[in-house]
């Protein structure tokens, strides 16, 4: 059964006392952009752009 739920493209199951979703309310949904920018120098522009404008946390990402 293990290895047809493999082959379907099923995520294997979590091993016992792996972290999952936290309990009752400590979970709350969020939701976000992404801008791919062509440089460094762009990311500053949008970063410095839109922190001008809105009061959201912003996070810078390198990938």
């Amino acid at each position: 059964m293990a290895e047809e739920k493999a082959r379907s493209g099923a995520l294997p199951c979590l091993p016992d006392g792996a972290p999952g979703k936290p309990r009752g309310t400590r979970y709350k949904e969020q939701y976000g952009v992404i801008v791919v920018c062509p440089d460094e120098e762009a990311q500053k522009a949008v970063y410095e752009g839109l922190r001008a404008v809105c009061s959201s946390k912003l996070r810078v990402v390198v990938t």
